[in-house]
């Protein structure tokens, strides 16, 4: 009886040992994210760009009207679920105290975060091709004292701005959106 008893156990504690476990990488509704601001870099996980304090996460439309009054609108006509903003500071060539401002939000689809990157209110002026693009639908715009990028990767819609007009500028937005961009699967 006892011998019976300790095999079906044994049995039990090896099939609970086969059976495949869960976690966060498994799980295809995050794209393999547990949250919005897992998509951010991390203190000088882009080397030499650290986070700054200015920093906000939108988990509804509410959140976004807060931190994005007059703005908000566009992010809610499609299909806006959460977003996040992130601003680092660091060094464009030799200029130090650079910013780059991060906002990354979750559209709800990849056909909302392309109607939103389509949008003629999100339309750059005089867009260019990146060099090394992060997805298929990326562009980058140089403002007089800036360079700006958007870029679309599934469901979600991104938004990378360097404050400096230096040509360098614009490798440092590509290194920042490519590494966003292999945070979403």
């Amino acid at each position: 009886m006892i011998a019976r008893t300790c095999t079906g156990l044994a049995a039990i504690f090896l099939l609970l040992a086969a059976a495949p476990g869960c976690n966060k990488s498994e799980s295809p509704s995050n794209n393999n994210v547990a949250t919005i601001s897992d998509l951010l870099p991390k203190d000088n996980e882009i080397s030499g760009w650290a986070r700054a304090t200015d920093a906000w996460v939108a988990r509804n439309k509410e959140d976004l009207q807060r931190e994005i009054n007059g703005g908000f609108e566009i992010f809610a006509k499609h299909g806006f679920i959460e977003g996040a903003s992130q601003k680092y500071t660091g060094k464009v060539n030799a200029a130090p105290g650079i910013e780059c401002i991060v906002e990354v939000y979750n559209q709800n689809s990849e056909k909302e975060a392309g109607d939103l990157f389509d949008d003629p209110d999100k339309v750059f002026s005089s867009p260019i091709t990146p060099a090394n693009p992060p997805s298929a639908r990326a562009q980058i715009q140089k403002d007089v004292f800036s360079y700006q990028m958007k870029f679309t990767k599934g469901k979600y819609y991104v938004t990378i701005m360097v404050g400096s007009a230096d040509d360098k500028a614009q490798e440092v937005i590509e290194v920042f959106a490519n590494n966003i961009a292999g945070k979403i699967q």
